[in-house]
């Protein structure tokens, strides 16, 4: 087996421990797959222990997992018993067998047909007099999309959920899907995930994919029933044989986290394959993530697909790679991370301005650097860590270098 890298063995002893800045780095390495292989249930794992002390940010990157389709669920200490599942539930919530097979394993899917977000108007004149004497369906859905956004009178979200309701309940798929975001937004409605879970099955079987995906969003995390990935793998299946991009995307987190499926590593890059064709950044992140160990071309290029359209975590890894074979690159991609405020990027930029790697040397630049890293980080160690290094180049540089450090940081906006 591998030696572990010493930073993680030291994390590691520091985690068990408790001590939780070292969970919590522990955590995140797990999560980016930095110094480690990316290890979704052990980022879960660390991330939770993190919080449970406290600690500020491991909050944030469970919700930010959770975002990407990761079951962040924490995991028992010790074996609990299992609960009876609700068999019938789970069946009915089961979509029926259809000739569309497995959601387009052998080839990219098509790109959908555009098709507008019941919830989503671009606004303008609505005449709601006129929408109320059609009185259809359609009409309905679009009175609870204006009373909803304000077009053509005040915003009433109650108004709204009425409206929808009355569509669902033609059995119009709008007007359920749309009933079904109410109340899983709690807008003009209280939040109720039983009654969202009924609406977005009712549209998602009448062919709607945005229902379809939601809904394995719901029985995926257990809300309104038991949680079942394998029910969820079939209505994101559903909802990705249409092209959904999002599906696409979570079926590849699903198979990758393997949470009460399969961990299936090949799926999951042909289905993240396939969401990054259509543009989802965090696809590109993290079949860059997967494939960072056995083919670091195809990785540096799905890491600067993500990195263009800017996710910060894919211009860290991005620029970490490049560091030995196209320092400026690397540099490039670091000040953009470090711009948007992320630490690691930060101390990275301040030490190859300390050595002159690929940017030209710069003590007062990297002194900048290192005063709003230790100005802004929550993480203790790295602050102490980043304020020990600013003073020690502060003796280097002067009073005259530290006050043009703190000018060009005043100059351009920066926070610390």
């Amino acid at each position: 087996m591998a030696r572990e890298p010493e930073i993680i063995a030291a994390y590691r002893k520091a985690a068990e421990a408790g001590e939780v800045t070292a969970q919590f780095s522990l955590g995140e390495a797990y999560r980016q797959g930095l110094k480690v292989t990316r290890d979704p249930a052990e980022a879960v794992l660390w991330l939770h222990r993190a919080a449970a002390q406290g600690h500020p940010q491991a909050g944030r990157s469970l919700q930010q997992m959770q975002a990407q389709g990761f079951d962040i669920t924490p995991p028992a200490d010790t074996p609990s018993r299992h609960q009876q599942s609700l068999d019938e539930l789970l069946d009915s919530l089961k979509p029926a067998t259809a000739p569309e097979g497995d959601g387009g394993m052998d080839a990219p899917l098509p790109a959908p047909e555009p098709d507008a977000d019941p919830l989503d108007l671009e606004g303008g004149f609505v005449d709601i007099d006129s929408l109320k004497q059609a009185n259809t369906p359609a009409a309905w859905v679009s009175l609870g999309n204006a009373y909803r956004l304000g077009h053509g009178t005040e915003v009433d979200e109650v108004e709204a959920v009425s409206w929808y309701g009355k569509a669902a309940k033609a059995n119009d798929p709008h007007g359920q899907y749309s009933l079904a975001l109410m109340y899983d937004q709690g807008l003009g409605v209280r939040a109720n995930d039983s009654e969202a879970l009924r609406w977005y099955l009712a549209a998602a079987k009448a062919g709607d994919a945005e229902a379809q995906y939601n809904l394995a969003n719901m029985i995926r995390a257990g809300r309104g029933c038991p949680a079942d990935a394998k029910v969820a793998e079939q209505w994101y299946k559903k909802a990705a044989a249409q092209g959904d991009a999002a599906a696409l995307f979570s079926l590849g987190t699903l198979y990758e986290s393997g949470h009460g499926i399969e961990i299936d590593s090949a799926k999951a890059q042909d289905f993240y394959r396939q969401a990054a064709a259509k543009g989802v950044a965090e696809a590109q992140f993290n079949l860059g993530n997967m494939l960072r160990g056995s083919d670091g071309e195809a990785a540096l290029d799905f890491y600067t697909q993500a990195s263009e359209q800017g996710l910060i975590q894919a211009q860290i890894n991005l620029g970490l790679m490049l560091q030995d074979s196209d320092p400026t690159s690397a540099a490039y991609w670091l000040r953009r991370a470090a711009l948007a405020g992320n630490d690691i990027a930060m101390l990275n930029l301040a030490g190859m301005h300390l050595s002159g790697h690929g940017v030209h040397k710069d003590e007062i630049e990297a002194h900048l650097w290192l005063e709003v890293v230790a100005g802004q980080t929550r993480e203790a160690k790295i602050a102490a860590a980043a304020q020990q290094a600013a003073a020690a180049l502060a003796r280097i540089i002067g009073a005259d270098g530290v006050a043009q450090s703190r000018q060009r940081r005043a100059r351009r906006g920066l926070g610390g």
